[in-house]
């Protein structure tokens, strides 16, 4: 019996979109302490910039960062001075 090789990964370089979103995310580290939601709220923010939901605030509720220190609206403003603040 043989087995096929894995797929390959493509690693995203600095300058990719993706990189810069979740690099930024992940500065908040203070604010959201779990990774895991993080990382949720990453691929959220990711559907918003891809147009696939409406608004930043609709990704982060549908993220629910349940680890996040401070309220949704707060956190809506510092996600948004994150995104500007990488050019996305």
């Amino acid at each position: 019996m043989t087995t096929k090789q894995p797929a390959g990964v493509d690693f995203a370089g600095d300058d990719a979109p993706i990189k810069k979103l979740y690099s930024g995310i992940d500065e908040l580290s203070d604010v959201i302490p779990v990774d895991n939601d993080r990382n949720r709220l990453s691929f959220c923010l990711n559907l918003y910039l891809n147009k696939e939901v409406a608004s930043i605030h609709d990704a982060i509720q549908q993220a629910q960062p349940n680890s996040a220190t401070v309220d949704i609206k707060v956190l809506e403003e510092m996600v948004s001075k994150k995104l500007k603040e990488k050019g996305l």
